[in-house]
């Protein structure tokens, strides 16, 4: 199992029940006999989790088959035994049918760094709703990635781990470097370092609105982070909730 699978919970600090109630608000407003919801990045199913107990059938894909293994132990432990779980390639992945909501959240999108795969998944998305459904995804702002991410240290430490989380925001390519250095105490007490680079494209909200108009869906929200909140100069976080147009 990899380092970042392992700590990722400990690691990436998110507001889950903010992010499942908004989503799980959007659905029950726009289109509220959905039953089948699948989660693009769905990682450690913190929201896969939270929207099966709010009685939606789900699906869960991920390219990252240790996250995949940690989303099932999380599962089982709330009993919850009937998650179709897939690992899969967001930007390559395949249903079995059709669904009447597929999201994808915590910048999952910016990690597609090649406008092909993000027009990949726009048109699987589009191929795989239901009539009327819904597509819901956030993606990480440009002042994020200038001002919040760029040169710039996290570090996180516990008893038996210590990560180094360095940022670099490249302004020629719009792309982000994630650098994550892991030392973790083994059981002679030692510390094993171990390294994993991780890359994020920025994306306009004027690219995903041409994306939008080229695949057929119509923008219903642009929200702040999964708020009723507009976006600002300063937001983060910039969440949107499509309808498919078939």
């Amino acid at each position: 199992m990899n380092n970042f699978s392992k700590y990722y919970d400990l690691f990436v600090g998110a507001d889950y029940d903010t992010i499942s109630d908004y989503i799980d608000k959007q659905i029950q407003m726009l289109k509220p006999d959905s039953e089948l919801v699948c989660d693009l990045g769905c990682g450690t199913a913190n929201v896969t989790l939270r929207l099966a107990k709010s009685g939606y059938d789900m699906i869960g894909i991920d390219s990252d088959e240790d996250m995949l293994i940690n989303a099932r132990e999380k599962l089982e432990r709330s009993n919850i035994n009937d998650v179709l779980l897939l690992n899969q390639n967001i930007s390559e992945f395949e249903l079995y049918g059709t669904v009447d909501v597929i999201y994808s959240t915590l910048d999952s999108i910016n990690y597609l760094i090649y406008k092909k795969d993000l027009c990949s998944l726009f048109a699987l998305v589009k191929n795989y709703l239901n009539y009327d459904g819904l597509f819901i995804f956030d993606i990480n702002s440009e002042y994020k990635f200038k001002n919040i991410l760029n040169d710039n240290c996290y570090v996180y430490q516990t008893k038996d781990v210590f990560c180094c989380w360095q940022c670099s925001y490249d302004f020629k390519t719009d792309i982000c470097w994630h650098d994550l250095t892991y030392f973790e105490k083994s059981k002679d007490g030692r510390y094993v370092r171990s390294d994993c680079v991780q890359k994020q494209r920025f994306y306009s909200i004027d690219y995903i609105r041409d994306l939008a108009s080229r695949y057929s869906f119509e923008i219903l929200k642009i929200d702040d982070n999964y708020t009723d909140m507009p976006v600002t100069d300063k937001t983060e976080r910039i969440s949107f909730v499509m309808k498919i147009n078939k």
